[in-house]
């Protein structure tokens, strides 16, 4: 007799090698698929949303979004600011310094510090060999010291020695021919008349300081030191009749004066600060030419980061975020910075200026060191 089909009842081996797994190996093998699912997604976000990693497409930090979109504003060939009257030497020192300030974008800060040492001439005297302008060779001292590149062999031209080009424009031993009031001033030489400032003054002693072992001159700072007005404002211009304050001009000299250090410089800094927090509106802006703007908000914050009046700077740091194109504003200006509420003004200056104080770094302290490729974009 055969025997009975019991296949119904008893399945064959191969049915029973794939049959499911008890409830407890389910348990654990989901357990282990949702770890590595909820691991994925951490690298994912991480990825997407911070401007640490190489290639970061987009981020929501202010700074990194504002720099990513200066890096963009580089000509594609030249990587320099090219504007309506041509390239724009002083701007595209700008943008290094805030991609810098930012730590992204470390392949255009490369190209266009690369461009600026092949037209330190064009920046530093406009083309011609008898034209000396001391804000260029000061501006772009601390381009160099930001980027870690030799300040005495910025490129290959005849005033590729940063350094010995500004000092050269010190009144004093090396440069005669100045009043006696104007020692240790770094002042143009130009037949069109000088136009050095107080943030002149204020970048020089900055780049001095952190390019040479020696630093800015006594004189030097002693001349920074007397253009402050009674109540510790500093003017923008030299020489007035009348010491007037300008927030830019005095957010410029607490950065120089914080990065000089010594009792004189931290005293006079803290006068400065002082006028500053005065002058601060509710809304954590400040005034300049006459308008509430980004550009002189940036400048003051600055300064009162480096005077650890971090509430300030933080209030004013609030006012520049409220002015940051986002995801509602067209894709071609998310993460740029507006000059003020009623005009959106130059752009890339008001955003060059505005994201060293988002970052939360002085001029001072800017370095490329940590910097990371990629611009990135804001995350909407």
């Amino acid at each position: 007799m055969l025997a009975p089909n019991n296949t119904h009842h008893h399945p064959p081996a191969r049915a029973q090698a794939i049959a499911l797994p008890s409830p407890a190996v389910r348990r654990s093998r989901a357990l282990a698929a949702l770890a590595l699912l909820t691991a994925a997604v951490l690298v994912l976000t991480t990825l997407l949303t911070s401007a640490g990693p190489a290639g970061a497409a987009t981020t929501r930090n202010r700074a990194d979004v504002g720099a990513g979109w200066l890096g963009r504003q580089l000509d594609a060939t030249t990587h320099l600011v090219v504007g309506e009257f041509g390239p724009s030497y002083g701007q595209t020192a700008d943008v290094v310094l805030a991609l810098s300030a930012a730590g992204v974008g470390k392949g255009s800060a490369g190209a266009a510090t690369k461009a600026l040492k092949a037209h330190v001439l064009d920046y530093t005297g406009g083309g011609s060999s008898t034209e000396f302008y001391a804000g260029a060779f000061a501006k772009l001292l601390v381009v160099a010291a930001a980027r870690d590149t030799d300040p005495r062999a910025f490129g290959d031209s005849e005033r590729a020695d940063l350094v010995a080009g500004l000092r050269a424009l010190e009144c004093g031993p090396l440069r005669a021919g100045c009043a006696a009031a104007d020692r240790g001033r770094f002042s143009d030489v130009s037949e069109f008349g000088d136009f050095s400032n107080t943030i002149t003054q204020s970048l020089a002693l900055i780049g001095l300081e952190r390019t040479t072992a020696t630093g800015p001159s006594r004189a030097a700072v002693q001349f920074l030191l007397a253009q402050q007005c009674d109540n510790g404002a500093f003017p923008e211009a030299f020489g007035a009749a009348t010491c007037s304050g300008s927030v830019d001009a005095t957010g410029f000299a607490v950065q120089a004066l914080a990065t000089v250090g010594g009792p004189a410089a931290t005293g006079a800094a803290a006068a400065a600060g002082t006028w500053l927090v005065k002058r601060q509106h509710r809304d954590g802006s400040f005034t300049g030419n006459g308008v509430r703007n980004t550009n002189s908000t940036a400048l003051a914050a600055q300064a009162l980061e480096d005077l650890g009046r971090l509430k300030k700077a933080t209030e004013a740091r609030g006012y520049i975020r409220g002015l940051q194109a986002l995801c509602g504003a067209k894709a071609s200006v998310r993460g740029s910075v507006r000059y003020s509420a009623k005009t959106g003004g130059d752009r890339v200056l008001s955003t060059s200026q505005a994201v060293p104080a988002l970052a939360r770094v002085e001029l001072g302290d800017v370095t490329k060191a940590g910097s990371v490729r990629g611009l990135p974009r804001l995350a909407c």
